[in-house]
């Protein structure tokens, strides 16, 4: 079994096409076929079961699925080894983070990392929290950075810095009273589910049992604030993610006493997998930050 068989097999199950998956990887359809074959001649065993319309695993697949995901980390991490002497930072970091995070707070930290390492490289995926925790879970990134929690076993959460969330609203819209009984009744405009951002919402309207006239889902920060900009309904936001609308005078922060919508910003690493020096390079820039 060679390696590429091994990053060809993983990105056909990716794609779940062996013609996308042959542009993923800049080979030919039949270079790829060839690599599931071979492997599948190897291991006496068919890997995927084909139909006109469809491409699935076979059982044998996600077993060896399972080993396969293990042995190209395993492969990564002795690359890195290999090719990182003197226990110096380099080559790539693959982040994920959710959107408040990844919008507004690690553009700032890669720029400090890169004053620190100027060779080091970044990959970073945006996403909600659930969805970061999956790919840290799948081992598609070094690490996870979120809003929200988890309680799948086989990660660990690891807070890195205080958040607070407050409730938005645009500027040319009166709100008065500023109070949590006006909050009563409000369109609002939300992320969807699966964000830290969402989860958080949803406890605060919980707890303060605050009635919601209805809800707008929009699966960006940027387009819940382009929303609330453009008068359709207040949003609960990270303080973070709306310090320039706040500069230019687009949105505005409402003080309601009552709504208690802290939080705290996290890492996520999967809890059996080694720290490699750019996942500890990483770690040491968020908590000395």
């Amino acid at each position: 079994m060679h390696i590429d068989e091994l990053k060809t097999f993983l990105t056909v199950v990716e794609e779940k096409n062996f013609t996308k998956a042959s542009e993923v990887l800049s080979l030919s359809q039949p270079t790829v076929s060839v690599h599931i074959k071979n492997l599948e001649k190897e291991f006496l065993a068919p890997l995927f079961q084909r139909t006109t319309k469809s491409l699935m695993l076979t059982r044998e697949g996600e077993v060896f699925l399972d080993h396969a995901r293990q042995l190209m980390s395993t492969y990564n991490r002795m690359k890195e080894a290999v090719y990182t002497m003197h226990e110096e930072v380099s080559g790539t970091i693959h982040i994920g983070a959710s959107f408040t995070i990844g919008e507004y707070v690690l553009p700032e930290l890669m720029a400090r990392m890169q004053e620190e390492y100027e060779e080091i490289h970044f990959e970073v995926t945006i996403a909600n929290t659930e969805e970061i925790i999956q790919l840290v879970r799948a081992l598609k990134v070094d690490i996870g950075l979120v809003e929200g929690h988890s309680g799948a076993a086989d990660i660990t959460l690891t807070p890195f810095q205080a958040d607070r969330l407050g409730v938005v609203k645009n500027t040319s819209t009166p709100f008065y009273p500023v109070t949590l009984e006006a909050l009563q009744d409000q369109k609002w405009v939300v992320r969807e589910k699966g964000s830290g951002t969402r989860e958080s919402f949803d406890y605060v309207m919980n707890v303060n049992g605050i009635r919601v006239r209805s809800l707008l889902v929009i699966s960006s920060t940027q387009g819940v604030k382009e929303a609330v900009k453009n008068g359709l309904g207040l949003s609960l936001l990270s303080e973070a993610a709306i310090s320039e609308e706040q500069k230019h005078n687009t949105l505005e922060l409402l003080s309601i006493e009552g709504i208690d919508a802290s939080r705290f910003f996290s890492y996520v690493l999967p809890k059996r997998a080694a720290r490699t020096k750019n996942v500890q390079f990483v770690i040491r820039s968020l908590t000395e930050n």
